[in-house]
């Protein structure tokens, strides 16, 4: 227990003292007259387009289960998908990176390992997706924007920077698909230093890592993995522009699209569970880097912290309580698959 609190401990110290520089240096007269001006209309349907977002991620997990695991059913990895995103927000140390994998194999009655490494491939997509975002971003940057000369300059060479990690990190990926016969003879001959008993459970451990990888083989899954994840992230960044209509707040969609990466470098940060602090400053300074006042920003940070995890957090409370799991169940992995 103490050694669990000490490693919460610096998310917890992140959390807080953002949470306290955030609320501190708030503009509380022009943030509560920008949440009175809100229209809820807007809020709404941000909410809606967000929430889409786990479809497709169910959708793109269905794909990339699709040779080791061909007979999942959509609902049910929809399902564990929300209860997942639920758990990441509530409990420490991202409880639902691990829940997602367990709930996903006691769905498709496949081991745990290359569902793990199907989780980490969709990091990979994911890093396409945000890619993409941030490409089509400089894209439909308007004539206006130069005004933000360094901005621009700085999102132009992250940009780039970003886009080699990503290929990088991609055709890792791919090569371990598509040589994996020579890629295994390779690490069976370095496991072969290690004793016996050791270096089998190294060798299964590849085989299982690499089956995960099966799907990928397939240039059909590959792309339809690669379409769901631009639409995933792009569909983040169509939510954010449908909440600065709530707000009034007259950005270019490219500002959305910024908003979008920056929120995901955000939440990948050692934080404690609810992404407090951290989410709402990181909001704030992107918006006032286009230009916004601060109160406008700071309430709409407020407002789309709410958007993002109230409406997926109840909701996988409610399929958690229908599954009827416990986290005394989700640490022992005992559970039944349901009827």
């Amino acid at each position: 227990m103490r050694q669990r609190f000490l490693r919460l401990l610096p998310g917890i110290v992140v959390s807080v003292g953002f949470t306290l520089w955030f609320l501190l240096r708030a503009h509380w007269a022009e943030l509560a007259q920008a949440l009175g001006g809100v229209d809820l209309r807007w809020v709404a349907l941000s909410a809606v387009i967000l929430f889409t977002e786990f479809v497709i991620r169910a959708l793109r997990w269905k794909v990339l289960l699709w040779e080791i695991a061909p007979h999942a059913r959509f609902w049910r990895l929809f399902v564990a998908t929300t209860i997942g995103m639920a758990l990441n927000v509530v409990l420490p140390f991202r409880a639902g990176d691990f829940a997602r994998p367990w709930l996903g194999s006691r769905e498709t009655k496949t081991p745990m390992l290359p569902l793990f490494t199907v989780a980490v491939i969709e990091r990979v997509f994911d890093i396409l997706g945000l890619l993409s975002v941030f490409l089509l971003m400089l894209a439909v940057l308007p004539p206006q924007a130069e005004a933000h000369g360094e901005l621009v300059t700085n999102l132009k060479l992250y940009g780039s920077a970003f886009g080699v990690a990503g290929v990088l990190g991609l055709g890792t990926f791919l090569v371990l698909a598509a040589q994996e016969a020579r890629a295994r003879a390779t690490f069976v001959r370095l496991a072969s230093l290690a004793p016996g008993p050791v270096a089998n459970k190294f060798i299964t451990l590849f085989d299982g890592f690499v089956g995960g990888l099966s799907s990928v083989r397939s240039g059909k899954h590959l792309l339809q993995a690669a379409l769901l994840s631009v639409l995933h992230w792009f569909n983040g960044a169509l939510s954010i522009y449908a909440l600065m209509h709530a707000f009034g707040i007259a950005l270019p969609f490219a500002s959305a699209c910024f908003t979008t990466v920056a929120i995901a470098l955000t939440v990948a940060l050692p934080q404690a569970p609810g992404f407090f602090g951290v989410f709402h400053v990181a909001i704030e300074k992107t918006l006032v880097l286009w230009g916004q006042d601060a109160g406008p920003a700071q309430a709409f940070a407020i407002i789309f912290w709410g958007v993002s995890f109230l409406p997926i957090t109840t909701v996988g409370a409610f399929f958690w309580w229908k599954e009827g799991l416990s986290l005394t169940l989700l640490r022992r992995g005992e559970v039944e698959k349901p009827a």
